[in-house]
């Protein structure tokens, strides 16, 4: 046998150890940890639907007696001064977004990698979708948070149609947060099933 195929041989025992190395500690240290944090993740979503759906409804109807009553003309300065400030003070993220996703997103690539060289697709798009909705929850919350601030704004200027509109907005905002909330609720029972197997 020559240098040349010797080597290959070498080589190519290496490559495909390294690899079986990086297989078993995938299944063997990542797969376990992984189902123990969805899980984690899964138990802590808050009971559905995380915006009480009547409070939505309510909230609707709030703003078309607003717009057609002008109700916040019935209201002082001085009182719709100190409602807004409470509104601004009261002001908080959606039920569920109170944890931090910047450890999820910063190691959530590194795991889609994983999965991926170890030909668990499966697992690697579930965590991608996962990652999705949690920006996309992020970003709900946050929009929320400025329709809050805006909706105290224009409550204290005494503004009907505005007031009216970030109320329909907010309304809106909290079905969809509902949505998303679901969607990952499920994502999360997916990618969990997967890990067990």
């Amino acid at each position: 046998m020559n240098r040349k195929t010797l080597a290959l041989i070498i080589i190519l025992v290496v490559v495909v150890g390294a690899y079986g190395l990086f297989y078993a500690a995938v299944t063997t240290i990542l797969m376990p940890q992984d189902l123990n944090e969805f899980k984690n993740q899964l138990d802590s979503i808050p009971q559905l639907p995380v915006n009480n759906d009547s409070s939505i409804s309510e909230m609707e109807s709030a703003a078309a007696v607003t717009e057609s009553m002008s109700a916040l003309n019935y209201l002082s300065k001085d009182q719709r001064t100190q409602m807004a400030s409470m509104m601004r003070n009261s002001a908080a993220l959606p039920p569920g977004l109170d944890q931090n996703f910047k450890d999820y997103y910063a190691f959530s690539s590194y795991k889609v990698l994983a999965y991926d060289l170890t030909l668990k697709g499966n697992i690697s798009n579930e965590i991608k979708n996962i990652s999705s909705t949690y920006e996309e929850i992020t970003n709900l919350g946050n929009e929320t948070l400025t329709i809050n601030q805006k909706m105290a704004t224009d409550f204290e200027n005494g503004d009907n149609k505005a007031y009216a509109a970030d109320l329909r907005n907010l309304a809106s905002t909290m079905k969809k947060y509902n949505i998303a909330m679901a969607k990952l609720k499920t994502q999360l029972q997916n990618i969990v099933k997967q890990l067990e197997k």
